[in-house]
């Protein structure tokens, strides 16, 4: 049987539905439309910070309403430093990019939480789509203590000074170098090999990952620089074969340059 109510009763009622339909919408609020949580680490910034092991923790929520919110906690910080900034920055694994979002953070000891409001739809779409990441600064490392990307996980970074006293056999020269060498988990390889005084009478001409112990020499593996223009710009490989891939994050590697006097290698580094 249909219930029914005197005409005031059934406006009361309708209206009470209407309200409670409406209260309900307005409980919504914004949704998540991406979360990132992801490692920080100091080998990761480019180029890596030296003697320093500080690694962290960041959680990043973008919400439909174009607000950004994030936590932030560093582990191992060192007793004599402080956390002073955070931000986006752009630049992929192997670049230092310029600032893109600021979070102007209050730090609590080793860790901040905070929400950015009113981004513009260009903010949200390169963070949606193009390479960027979140870097934490600090009084004692103002250009960034520890960084990870957001568009790709990095599952390799080193540094890797570059001497000739290294090569197989020992080689005198003035010249020494460094292999900034950042590798994401789709098996593509940022590089950039750098060389300084060199002889004035030689020139650089490639450089490779050989696999090869400490004492030992390899056949090329990776090609980092093939012509003297490759050198001190940052190289970005086609994703790596799977033997490759795994040689260069398990195996013993080394990275050494070459020069027109010093075909076999001028300067060396190892890996592992």
């Amino acid at each position: 049987m249909k219930k029914l109510f005197p005409p005031g009763v059934a406006g009361i009622v309708l209206f009470a539905m209407l309200s409670h339909s409406c209260t309900h919408d307005s409980d919504t609020g914004p949704t998540t439309v991406r979360k990132w949580n992801v490692t920080l680490k100091a080998i990761n910034e480019v180029p890596a910070v030296p003697n320093r092991n500080e690694e962290g923790d960041a959680i990043i929520e973008l919400l439909s309403d174009n607000t950004l919110k994030y936590n932030i906690h560093i582990h191992n910080l060192s007793s004599t430093d402080a956390l002073t900034n955070a931000h986006i920055h752009t630049g992929d694994a192997g670049t230092s990019g310029p600032v893109y979002i600021p979070f102007n953070p209050t730090f609590v000891g080793p860790g901040t939480t905070g929400v950015v409001t009113g981004l513009r739809q260009g903010q949200v779409d390169t963070l949606m789509n193009k390479p960027v990441y979140v870097n934490v600064h600090s009084n004692q490392v103002p250009g960034g203590l520890a960084r990870a990307q957001l568009d790709k996980e990095v599952v390799f970074a080193m540094d890797v000074p570059l001497a000739g006293g290294n090569e197989v056999p020992p080689v005198t020269t003035t010249a020494t170098g460094l292999a900034i060498l950042r590798l994401t988990g789709d098996k593509v390889l940022y590089s950039k090999v750098t060389v300084n005084n060199l002889e004035t009478n030689d020139t650089l001409t490639v450089s490779h990952i050989h696999p090869g112990a400490t004492g030992t020499n390899g056949s090329p593996l990776i090609f980092l620089c093939n012509s003297v223009t490759d050198f001190g710009v940052l190289k970005i490989s086609n994703p790596l074969d799977d033997a490759s891939f795994d040689q260069l994050k398990n195996a013993s590697m080394y990275v050494n340059a070459h020069s027109r006097k010093h075909g076999a290698g001028l300067i060396r580094g190892q890996i592992r």
